[in-house]
């Protein structure tokens, strides 16, 4: 983000007598924090970094590092003090796997139900995974490869162990990776890969013998949180936040990229305005395991700060054409809403779906007020959240809305 050009100078003879020499004039260094105002297509780079160039970022894995450093280094360029805090949290809803054949590692997902570990064996091709479809004999110790479809994932495990399988890799019958649920405990890791890997994988297996280990990552995980304060800020009176976790099948370009850019940006318009107070950015993750990250965040609070804390803006899920709705408490929404109208947008009250959840409800359940803003997107958790459905436009104008709803605040004394 930080480009900068000196200028250079060129040996010459010394200036005449009575005449000035020339001076050299160095190209001014380019501003990181660029101009006080919503930028879009800045934030529409951050979800490609995170979203194309990263991936998934299912929390407890090498991908949410990534985005994690990115994270840290944008925000401390823009002149935050920036930290992390380290969390543990229950992996056991999506357990991160990957499976080794002949030298190539393919990630993985482990359905739930399955138990953490490794199993090895000879990969032997099943079908469907339907009875019939294995040899008569069985395949004592070997690794089935069967493809998802006709029958369920918790009839396509138990068909295994019935014919002697150590482990089990479903691969999807359409692009991409899948969730899936077993309906029980499993005594055998039964993992689902890609369509793509699990074709070339079955051709691999066609040709020859191919021997490969399914490994299941413990049900116990470490994330993190990115917190940037403004220097020698002690104490937030607000927090603009969001995740930036995602599901395993998905780069989650919408939940939460989208909203994670979002976060950033609005960080970055407050530090360009010089906006007054103590205006703090926290990036969460492992929202997608149960709003790990901002429980930890809220646990580690002392109650001071919880009391000082005016309001937690919540954006997550806000980056296709969509309108915004905002949800929450009722002031907050309000003065949301008034934000929203004098920007000339429009921005509707809103409540969660059942059996839905996101950050706020951790600050709201501390007693915080609290915000959310979020645009319907029925994709999100599916390969089908990608870069391609995401706006400049929608990312500019949800920035304006938190960054003139923090300034509404502070006008508010």
């Amino acid at each position: 983000m930080l480009v900068a050009c000196g200028g250079g100078s060129k040996a010459s003879a010394p200036a005449p007598t009575g005449t000035a020499a020339a001076t050299a004039q160095a190209t001014p260094t380019a501003d990181p924090l660029g101009a006080p105002a919503p930028d879009g297509q800045r934030a529409y780079d951050i979800v490609r970094k995170l979203a194309v160039e990263i991936g998934p970022r299912a929390a407890g894995t090498p991908a949410e590092a990534a985005a994690r450093d990115a994270i840290e280094a944008l925000l401390a360029g823009y002149g935050y003090d920036v930290t992390v805090q380290e969390f543990a949290f229950d992996a056991s809803a999506f357990l991160p796997a990957r499976v080794d054949a002949g030298g190539d590692a393919l990630p993985a997902i482990a359905l739930q139900g399955s138990p953490a570990g490794a199993a090895t064996g000879r990969v032997v091709s099943a079908g469907l995974g339907r009875p019939g479809d294995y040899p008569a004999g069985g395949i004592a110790g070997g690794i089935a490869l069967v493809e998802r479809g006709e029958i369920a994932f918790a009839e396509k495990a138990r068909n295994a162990l019935a014919a002697g399988a150590a482990g089990v890799i479903v691969y999807n019958n359409a692009a991409g990776r899948v969730l899936g649920d077993l309906q029980g405990p499993s005594t055998i890791p039964v993992v689902s890969i890609s369509q793509a890997d699990g074709e070339a994988l079955l051709a691999r297996v066609t040709a020859g013998p191919v021997e490969a280990t399914i490994s299941v990552s413990p049900p116990k995980g470490t994330a993190y949180n990115v917190i940037a304060k403004p220097k020698g800020v002690a104490r937030c009176t607000t927090i603009t936040g969001g995740h930036y976790d995602s599901v395993a099948v998905t780069g989650g370009a919408d939940d939460n990229a989208a909203g994670s850019a979002s976060v950033i940006e609005t960080a970055r318009v407050a530090a360009a305005l010089r906006l007054p107070g103590a205006n703090c950015f926290v990036l969460f993750s492992a929202e997608e395991f149960g709003l790990f990250g901002s429980k930890a965040f809220v646990q580690a609070m002392s109650a001071d700060d919880v009391t000082a804390l005016r309001v937690m803006i919540n954006l997550d899920v806000v980056g296709v054409a969509q309108p915004l709705e905002l949800i929450g408490s009722a002031d907050m929404v309000d003065t949301a809403r008034v934000v929203a109208q004098k920007l000339g947008l429009t921005a509707t009250p809103a409540e969660l779906a059942k059996g839905s959840g996101s950050d706020h409800l951790s600050f709201q359940d501390a007693g915080v007020p609290v915000v959310m803003l979020y645009r319907s997107d029925p994709l999100i958790h599916t390969p089908a959240d990608a870069i391609d459905r995401i706006e400049a436009t929608s990312l500019r104008e949800t920035v304006a809305v938190a960054i003139g709803t923090l300034q509404a605040l502070n006008a508010g004394g």
